[in-house]
């Protein structure tokens, strides 16, 4: 893995614990992926999360609009980056930011994807990279430690 993806998979899991909130959301394909090889295919995710190395620093670039064909989302395509990559720290208030974006731009009864497919990347992408953190910021790549994940047991 370039990246760990556990602990952002943890951060948003503990923030969408809702079911009432879970459910106006709707179906989501979120996909993360620690892995270069995309093994959690990410690029096919409505909302797709890729952990890369960039100089010994964990970076997440996220994408949005992919599908992997299947009845809920049309057609197989790509998402599309929304940018440069972001810190670790970053990665909740970005995704928050792209379901308020959804949650303010969906028609009654609107998946995520139809809506995004409606309303087109920049409304989405604009709302990403405003939920940046201040540049250089050393936390933004200090992740909790996941237990058990054979990364973070070599790093002990």
């Amino acid at each position: 893995a370039n990246a760990r993806s556990i602990p952002i998979a943890a951060q948003l899991t503990e923030r969408y614990q809702d079911m009432d909130e879970l459910h106006d959301l709707g179906e989501i394909d979120l996909h993360i992926s620690g892995c270069i090889n995309s093994c959690g295919h990410h690029h096919s995710g409505h909302i797709g999360i890729l952990g890369v190395d960039k100089d010994g620093k964990e970076w997440y670039q996220v994408s949005l609009g992919g599908s992997d064909g299947s009845s809920l989302s049309g057609a197989a395509v790509p998402g599309k980056v929304v940018g440069p990559s972001f810190g670790a720290l970053e990665v909740p208030g970005v995704i928050e930011a792209v379901l308020d974006t959804f949650r303010a731009q969906r028609m009654q009864g609107e998946t995520f994807i139809d809506c995004f497919k409606r309303v087109g990347m920049d409304a989405f992408k604009t709302a990403a990279n405003s939920a940046r953190l201040a540049d250089k910021h050393e936390d933004l790549h200090t992740l909790p430690k996941a237990p058990g994940y054979a990364k973070d047991v070599q790093e002990a």
